[in-house]
């Protein structure tokens, strides 16, 4: 069963995926609090490979077949809910099924909050905290009418039926979790991550913007950028430009087509929205981009990729720390500068890391720009990783390479603005 605990028990709104408000009120960020020690000891899961899937939900309050026994609500302010990690599969009488094994240590989700009544966030862990606490660290944050999808990797409580708890800071909102792949022991596939490249983007390849139902075929197992074998590719995906309120469906290119449900990029119309996506690669290394309303100008950056020849195991960290926090510092990461964010564990409980799983929120936002994340050096990537408006706060994952010295880099592409850095795992060869 899914089980949930408030502190404040108020009836929250309902969310949509489709039918997206055009509000632009700031959202909330995280409480600034002081970064967490970089010594995790125990707050690590094994080591695991990866299993891509095709997008699968778990968990739809707006919907009675997606929630237990048909009680539709939204989540409440300051609520942990617990929920299983299962789907049904049929709904006279409602019956479930696992989505993941037993042994699965994490999973990546694509997470949806719709139609809040509060500025506020969403924090994803592998249990629940204590009654009357707060997260020290957030997965998405969101503004009163907005819907806003985050992509989320987070260790989870083991269990015939493994279970993950998402926590809501304020105000009532429905959510929304589609999974999209899972870590495990025994899983073959590895991660390698690559230096971030543009593969595509319709406002200069030729190709225009994607238009209404139309979908987007994109080549990405190649030889040259050493995907030839990937099973599954880490991506940024960013919708600019749009003349609708709408959404983008990554997915698998093949027979088997676009699933039936399942959202990766959600946007209001003239809004810069991007969204981490990681997506099984079809048998010919080719993935599909479904647009749903309107049009809109779709760019595409690799990061990283799993397969045979991957390098690196991933652990996830039971409860996300809060790595970096410019708010607590109270030094804004300036404009066209680059900060070092650690990565590795001071305690040497982390050795041959190769890369991480970090969320980025940007707040405090006085111009137009974007982020950028990479694993370091000289160059900074012409790609991009968090865009950002005045006024709103933002937040996006980054899977992420790091430099010798244990850290990897965010560049600043526009004015002033606060970063804070939440780690949820990290991948490594040992």
């Amino acid at each position: 069963m899914r089980v949930r605990s408030t502190t404040t028990l108020t009836v929250l709104s309902a969310l949509s995926l489709s039918a997206l408000s055009l509000t632009a009120a700031p959202a909330l960020a995280a409480p600034a609090a002081p970064a967490a020690s970089t010594a995790w000891g125990d707050n690590v899961t094994a080591a695991g490979g990866f299993v891509g899937m095709s997008p699968t939900r778990v968990l739809d309050t707006r919907e009675a077949y997606n929630v237990p026994n048909g009680m539709v609500r939204p989540l409440a302010a300051q609520e942990y809910y617990t929920t299983p990690l299962v789907a049904f599969s049929s709904h006279m009488p409602p019956t479930t099924y696992p989505v993941v094994p037993a042994d699965t240590t994490a999973v990546v989700i694509n997470v949806t909050a719709t139609n809040p009544t509060a500025n506020g966030y969403l924090s994803l862990s592998a249990a629940p905290g204590a009654p009357g606490s707060s997260p020290a660290a957030s997965s998405l944050n969101f503004a009163p009418g907005q819907t806003v999808s985050n992509l989320v990797t987070v260790a989870v409580t083991p269990g015939t039926r493994p279970t993950i708890t998402v926590f809501n800071s304020a105000g009532t909102t429905d959510v929304v979790l589609d999974v999209v792949g899972f870590y495990r022991p025994a899983a073959t596939d590895r991660h390698t991550a690559l230096t971030p490249t543009r593969l595509a983007d319709s406002r200069t390849d030729g190709t225009g913007p994607l238009g209404w139902g139309s979908v987007r075929t994109i080549q990405v197992a190649k030889p040259e950028l050493g995907t030839a074998d990937a099973h599954a590719v880490v991506l940024n995906v960013t919708a600019t430009d749009p003349t609708m309120n709408s959404f983008l469906t990554v997915y698998p290119d093949g027979p088997a087509g676009r699933p039936y449900q399942g959202s990766n990029v959600n946007f209001l119309a003239g809004r810069t929205v991007p969204n981490q996506v990681v997506v099984p690669v079809g048998a010919n290394g080719t993935i599909d981009i479904y647009n749903h309303v309107g049009s809109v100008n779709v760019i595409v950056d690799l990061v990283g990729y799993y397969g045979p020849s991957g390098t690196s195991l991933f652990r996830a960290l039971k409860t996300p720390v809060r790595t970096s926090d410019t708010r607590v510092t109270g030094s804004p990461l300036a404009a066209y500068s680059t900060e070092q964010v650690p990565a590795v564990a001071s305690d040497g409980s982390t050795p041959d890391v190769t890369a991480v799983e970090a969320n980025t929120t940007v707040t405090d936002v006085s111009s137009p720009g974007h982020l950028t994340v990479f694993p370091g050096g000289n160059t900074v990537p012409d790609t991009s990783t968090v865009n950002v408006d005045p006024g709103l706060t933002v937040a996006n994952s980054a899977t992420t390479g790091v430099a010798a010295d244990g850290t990897y880099s965010i560049h600043n592409h526009g004015g002033p603005v606060d970063v804070i850095t939440d780690l949820t795992g990290y991948f490594t060869t040992s």
